[in-house]
């Protein structure tokens, strides 16, 4: 099941020309079959899980070649994600990363100092997305 502003958020990029890509530490074969369920598969140049690559998160080498995978730079990119070990790859990785405080953490995502944290996908904007990606450079 979606989480609420999933499907809006993803829209609001694909529509402003953002290459979209998901890196996760699922296999990529479930996710590529969860993500085409949700009806959103068509939305992502690249779904890459723990089983594309010789190496998957914390390894930032899984974030970047997400990304190269999807078209994208990663000295152009942003990462969503909920987790300690999403937060650390993105860092490793030098990409700032967005963290949403309603995913599978036991502690709050701000104790792992992301470069933001939302609260729901409607505070997921452009402007915030571009402030975050120019800061990093």
């Amino acid at each position: 099941e979606q989480e609420v502003g999933v499907l809006e958020a993803v829209e609001r990029f694909d529509d402003a020309d953002f290459l979209l890509a998901v890196c996760t530490n699922k296999y990529e074969a479930n996710s590529v079959a969860l993500i085409d369920a949700l009806g959103l598969a068509r939305y992502f140049a690249a779904i890459a899980g723990q089983d594309t690559f010789a190496f998957r998160k914390p390894d930032p080498r899984h974030l970047t070649e997400t990304i190269r995978l999807a078209g994208g730079d990663p000295q152009r990119a942003l990462m969503v994600g909920d987790s300690q070990t999403d937060i650390d790859t993105a860092k490793a990785a030098g990409i700032p990363v967005v963290a949403v405080d309603f995913g599978y953490t036991d502690r709050h995502v701000r104790e792992f100092e992301p470069s933001a944290v939302i609260s729901h996908f409607d505070a997921l904007t452009l402007g915030l997305a571009e402030r975050l990606i120019d800061a990093a450079r």
